[in-house]
């Protein structure tokens, strides 16, 4: 099962320009809203493309180390991040790395970023979750939480819960 657990702004926004996350203090109980910790121990591996891995190396951290990691690139090699492991790079079918990550025994995989793969993913119709939480605000520009093409993706609403004063989290699963 692949997971997309992502906050965004009203707008769609995964991200302000620049790659800012200030909106995200409009949740008011932080930007994963409190359930961070029991989500992440939840899954057991984690998708990332190239752009969220360089986000990672700029901001100097990876709090990921305890679970398998892909990132979805075609360069041969990637800018270092001390303690980031283990590490696979992939390039190629996105269905193939699905199977992949099964055959590995792995049950739920969290899509951490960013909206192009994302994209990707639905076009593939590979993401079989969403749980998003939403920012009472209006960013304007900056990545979105899903771009490319893709066809109609319909998915049931299961969970709704307020975070904070004005915010939401959505839990969605694909509708097949």
């Amino acid at each position: 099962m692949i997971v997309y657990y992502a906050a965004m702004s009203l707008d769609g926004r995964i991200s302000g320009p620049d790659h800012d996350l200030s909106f995200l203090q409009t949740l008011s109980s932080g930007p994963e809203g409190g359930d961070y910790a029991s989500f992440y121990a939840g899954v057991d591996s984690l998708i990332m493309g190239a752009r969220t891995w360089d986000f990672m190396v700029r901001h100097g951290s990876w709090p990921y180390s305890d679970k398998p990691t892909w990132i979805v690139t075609h360069a041969d090699s990637l800018a270092p991040l001390a303690g980031a492991e283990p590490v696979e790079l992939f390039a190629g079918d996105l269905a193939e790395l699905v199977r992949l990550i099964g055959a590995r025994g792995l049950k739920r995989t969290w899509l951490v970023g960013g909206g192009d793969l994302a994209g990707q993913m639905l076009a593939a119709d590979l993401l079989d979750e969403l749980v998003l939480s939403v920012a009472p605000t209006l960013v304007g520009r900056g990545p979105a939480l899903a771009d490319g093409e893709f066809p109609l993706r319909e998915f049931e609403l299961v969970e709704l819960e307020r975070l904070g004063e004005n915010g939401v989290r959505l839990r969605y699963k694909r509708r097949r």
